[in-house]
Order: structure tokens, then C-alpha cells, then sequence
């Protein structure tokens, strides 16, 4: 039966947008950027903290392939975490990101290796914050920076200096 065909049907149930606020976190490493760009990069499948971020749970794997950042079940099933944006070995990369946060507007994460003093890397993570969300729904995924850097810094050897 077609239930929305008259104009007196029951509008369905739309997803609102949720307010973000712009958030940032660094963490400066002991390598030069070259090396902490590949880290971040090339290596993402051996410090990715995928017992807690993400979709398929502790045996999956996650990479960057072509133009995404994919997470890889144990069973083969892939999936697209985010697109990347922008890939400016070894300075700056950006990732929009795909699943699971449908209702957020901002879904924009730049991540920037700059060279500081003593041949370290500064690597900072821009990204948005939800704002007066109570819970996550189902399916809804939405990443811890401050854990997925510190992991990436465990990783490289160890943070200089987490901010």
C-alpha cells in the first residue's frame, strides 16, 4: 500500500544537523616530517587503535588506499572511514570523513606535519567537536583524536610534547 501518496501522510522523521565547535590537538615527535607524515600515513595499520575506533572491531585493518582511508573486516568486507581530501607528502593531509557521523555538518579533519626545532615534527589535528550530544546512535562512529594521536606518538617513538 502507498502510504505517503496524499498529502496528509505522516512526514518521516528527518536527521538534524548537530552543532560543532573547531577543536585542535598536537603532539610533537622526535622524527623529521618526512618520516612522521609516512608514519602517519603508510604505517596508519600497525598503531591504528582499532579495538576502540573502529567498525569492525579488533581483527580488522585499516589503511589508506587510493583515495580513502578503509577500514578491512577479517572476513573481507571493506568499508570507506573517510575520503581524502587533500595530500601534501610530507606537510599536510586532510580526510572528510564518510561513515557514520551523516548528521554532523563538519566532517573535516586536517592534520598538519610542521618541522619544529631539533629536527622534530609538530603534528596537529584540526578537527570539529559535537556539541550537547547525549549519546551516539547506532552505527555511529565519531573518532577520539586525543587517543589516535597518542597511539600514532607511541608508535614514532614516543611524544615530546602532548598538548
Amino acid at each position: 500500500m502507498m502510504q505517503n501518496l496524499f498529502s496528509h501522510a505522516h512526514e518521516p522523521d528527518y536527521v538534524s544537523l548537530q552543532p560543532t565547535e573547531e577543536a585542535a590537538l598536537e603532539v610533537v615527535i622526535g622524527v623529521p616530517s618526512d618520516e612522521a607524515f609516512d608514519g602517519f600515513t603508510d604505517g596508519i595499520h600497525l598503531w591504528w587503535p582499532v579495538a576502540e575506533q573502529s567498525v569492525f572491531g579488533e581483527s580488522s585493518h585499516v589503511a589508506m588506499l587510493r583515495d580513502h582511508l578503509v577500514e578491512e573486516s577479517l572476513e573481507g568486507e571493506e568499508i570507506i572511514l573517510a575520503d581524502i581530501e587533500s595530500w601534501e607528502s610530507p606537510t599536510h593531509l586532510s580526510l572528510v570523513w564518510a561513515f557514520g557521523n551523516e548528521s554532523v555538518e563538519e566532517r573535516e579533519v586536517d592534520i598538519s606535519f610542521d618541522l619544529v626545532e631539533g629536527g622534530m615534527t609538530r603534528v596537529k589535528a584540526t578537527f570539529h567537536t559535537l556539541q550537547g550530544l547525549d549519546s551516539l546512535g547506532e552505527g555511529e562512529f565519531f573518532c577520539d583524536w586525543s587517543l589516535i594521536l597518542s597511539r600514532y606518538a607511541r608508535f614514532m617513538g614516543g611524544a615530546v610534547q602532548l598538548d
